[in-house]
């Protein structure tokens, strides 16, 4: 069935098949696919299907919609591949069409083993001299394996390794090793190796869920004598003979079900040879060992590349403090304060401050995406705010660093921004809101304004007019400017903060100082959450005049 595939916000890989005859894109909650990103429309896209395939429209949206790179203009027929773009998330469309005809064939004549069955055979007493003789063969391959596997080795090395024992254990002219990875697990060839013919670069679908599903060691004794296969002529061109395949599965410890975490593939090209039982056997036990090995060697790995990432995300998460305020600055008669919350180590919000020749400037910026990237961006963005924010007036201010944005930033990202100047002797506040969640102007007796003025994100396009707001800070006034993280606080019901919420959490606070509004603030979001976790990142400043 065709389908779409995108990453969700913890990293999960989602597969949305389309199953109905339209399927929504879009940032309600509503959506067959629900995308929580303030720069999408909440009815942004669909999915439609039609006479030719499956189609993609874009809903109106504000910021639109890419395909392939491209803005979409009018519904395009999807193909295999096709990427879409929409605000920061990627989704590939998938036809769901099979593969080759003969991926999904199993040869006639194919014999099928329980693998534990096998291992277990491998080491049954026998007065048998032939059996005896046998089991002698693999014990001693057993030996070396577990004696070549003792030292650790990076997975590269293990892998080449590894590739050397199974040519020493059976005749085989390629041979593969498969792993489970990804969310949800998917077979991907790790390491393969050809004395002739092309390198494996996969192995038939039906064969490896049979094998890693059900843990079935497989024999294929003679591939080109079956009829469905004779007509292939991709199979005829590897000139494969016969193959086997036996799963990578360990048991965990006592009491635990068996894991399965891959397989290994062996085939000959040589008429005169063909994979016995005895070959199974003994592939079967050596695999055995191998898997715990490797998932030994995966985990540490995995442990340590964790433990390094965290600790560069730890040193990237201090320098982007160190990009923030240390502190607000004092302006006799006004009471101001900023405060910066990521919801990951790293985040693309930014805000800012500076006090010059009796004026205060004030930035509030959000960078499309989260983590890493996003901050690297939020560092763009500081440089340009810093560079120009003094520069002319405030409209002229925002079109230089829209034009530096511009020139510095890849394509599909943008950032909302709210920018202004107040005059401390007057409290007369010129801002620009490019995009941004419109701050909230609370004065003394309880009216509220939304500082709307302005223009389109920075990053978009270069040579964007901007418009000015001017409005009077009164004695007792309250200006509050928030990131979208602040009013897209989730419950644990899904229901969202919103902007209502935090504007009567402002009325009330009105009378408080401007540490005290924040702290309230954040107490608000944090009883309505529930305990909820955060999906974006948090950002105030609040500029109360005394």
């Amino acid at each position: 069935m065709p389908q779409i595939t995108f990453q969700a916000q913890d990293g999960t890989k989602i597969r949305q098949p389309l199953d109905k005859e339209r399927v929504s894109i879009g940032r309600s909650r509503e959506s067959d696919v629900f995308l929580p990103d303030q720069f999408l429309s909440r009815h942004h896209a669909e999915i439609r299907q039609g006479v030719s395939g499956y189609y993609l429209v874009d809903l109106g949206s504000k910021n639109g919609t890419l395909l392939n790179g491209v803005r979409l203009e009018a519904e395009a027929l999807l193909k295999e591949g096709d990427q879409i773009k929409i605000g920061d998330h990627e989704l590939t469309f998938g036809a769901g069409e099979g593969e080759a005809f003969e991926d999904d064939l199993e040869p006639a004549g194919t014999r099928i083993f329980s693998a534990k069955e096998l291992s277990t055979e491998t080491t049954k007493p026998s007065i048998d001299p032939q059996e005896l003789k046998r089991q002698n063969s693999v014990l001693g391959i057993l030996t070396r394996t577990t004696a070549a596997l003792v030292n650790h080795r990076p997975l590269p090395e293990l892998f080449d390794l590894l590739l050397n024992l199974l040519f020493e254990a059976v005749p085989a002219e390629r041979a593969a090793i498969v792993l489970l990875e990804g969310t949800p697990p998917m077979p991907v060839v790790r390491a393969s190796r050809s004395r002739e013919g092309a390198p494996i670069t996969k192995v038939s679908r039906s064969i490896t869920r049979k094998v890693i599903e059900e843990t079935r060691a497989l024999i294929l004794p003679n591939v080109l004598e079956d009829a469905a296969f004779r007509s292939q002529d991709s199979i005829l061109s590897t000139g494969i003979r016969s193959a086997v395949c036996v799963p990578l599965w360990y048991t965990p410890r006592e009491g635990l079900a068996d894991q399965v975490i891959g397989l290994v593939y062996l085939d000959t090209l040589r008429k005169t040879h063909s994979f016995d039982e005895n070959d199974l056997r003994i592939l079967t036990a050596l695999a055995n060992i191998a898997a715990a090995k490797i998932e030994n060697v995966r985990l540490l790995e995995e442990s340590l590349e964790k433990r390094r990432m965290e600790e560069d995300m730890q040193r990237a998460a201090d320098i982007q403090r160190r990009l923030l305020p240390d502190g607000s600055p004092q302006v006799p008669g006004y009471d101001l304060m900023g405060s910066n919350r990521p919801c990951l180590t790293v985040g693309g919000d930014y805000y800012d401050f500076m006090v010059s020749e009796g004026r205060v400037l004030m930035a509030l910026g959000d960078v499309s995406g989260k983590g890493t990237g996003a901050a690297l961006l939020m560092a763009v963005l500081r440089a340009a705010v810093r560079a120009h924010w003094q520069e002319g007036s405030m409209a002229e201010a925002l079109e230089r660093i829209n034009r530096t944005v511009c020139q510095n930033v890849p394509e599909g990202k943008y950032v909302t921004f709210f920018g202004a100047r107040l005059d401390v002797a007057s409290g007369r506040l010129t801002y620009v809101n490019a995009g941004h969640n419109a701050p909230l102007l609370v004065r003394s007796g309880g009216a509220a304004e939304r500082l709307e003025e302005g223009g389109m994100v920075l990053g978009m396009f270069e040579g964007v007019p901007y418009a000015e707001g001017v409005v009077e800070m009164e004695h007792g006034d309250l200006l509050t400017a928030f990131s979208d993280g602040v009013t897209e606080t989730f419950d644990t019901d899904g229901q969202e903060f919103g902007e209502e919420r935090l504007l009567a959490a402002l009325l009330r606070c009105r009378t408080l100082s401007a540490i005290e509004t924040e702290k309230e603030i954040l107490l608000d979001l944090e009883r309505f959450a529930r305990g909820a976790k955060a999906t974006d990142d948090r950002t105030l400043i609040v500029l109360k005049r005394d």
